[in-house]
């Protein structure tokens, strides 16, 4: 009687495992992004992804249009009017839209269901038929102490462009009188222990190089730190 019971307590440590182990496996798929979504967010060469496609197969649900997905998941931003605004908190300048593509074809419509594993690509496009893209990227970093400002605005290059310039055109930066000071940025004035530093594809520009000038697919990093004690 005992070698029987043994065997049925046997069983049952193989059998519960295995279940809660499928059960898991099935609740990790709508909770930590095991959908198998994959996202890239081109601007130019540049991919600006981040971790948007975690955040896409977390929200992801059997049936759910692209729409919702982008919505749900925070992913992207959308006019009163329904127009796509903003992808990855990064803004399109004048003459610039969005391309969006699902396992390689262009959707009709953001109605689109998305099936688990499908790949989306954003990429950016002139809205003019014909025009060669080239953009410049200014990128507000707000690290750990204000995440809430970081942003990115793509704008059209311009010949002489410097990086003085690009804040100017921007629209995110005040700078003051003497031209080279950064006062706020996204209307945030740094605090006592705070200050900006510019990089400019990852190297760092020192007071004079706000007048660097600047080549199509440059990115310019505003980036807010802690000061040195």
């Amino acid at each position: 009687m005992s070698a029987r019971w043994m065997r049925l307590l046997l069983c049952l440590v193989i059998l519960v495992p295995a279940g809660g182990c499928g059960l898991g496996a099935g609740d990790a798929g709508s909770s930590n992004g095991s959908n198998g979504i994959e996202l890239s967010v081109l601007v130019g060469e540049r991919e600006m992804a981040g971790s948007s496609a975690r955040l896409l197969n977390e929200a992801y649900v059997d049936g759910i249009s692209l729409l919702e997905l982008f919505k749900k998941s925070g992913v992207a931003e959308f006019s009163a009017d329904g127009m796509l605004t903003e992808v990855n908190r990064i803004l399109l300048g004048p003459g610039m839209a969005w391309n969006i593509e699902m396992n390689g074809k262009k959707l009709p419509s953001l109605n689109s269901t998305v099936d688990p594993g499908a790949s989306i690509v954003m990429s950016v496009r002139p809205d003019t038929v014909g025009t060669t893209l080239q953009p410049v990227i200014i990128m507000v970093n707000g690290g750990s102490e204000q995440p809430e400002l970081t942003h990115c605005h793509v704008l059209p290059f311009t010949e002489d462009l410097s990086v003085k310039l690009l804040m100017k055109n921007s629209g995110m930066v005040r700078l003051a009188e003497d031209n080279r000071t950064l006062l706020n940025v996204m209307e945030y004035t740094p605090l006592s222990n705070e200050e900006w530093r510019l990089r400019v594809n990852d190297k760092a520009l020192l007071s004079n190089g706000v007048d660097m000038k600047l080549k199509p697919q440059d990115m310019l990093e505003i980036a807010l730190v802690l000061r040195n004690s």
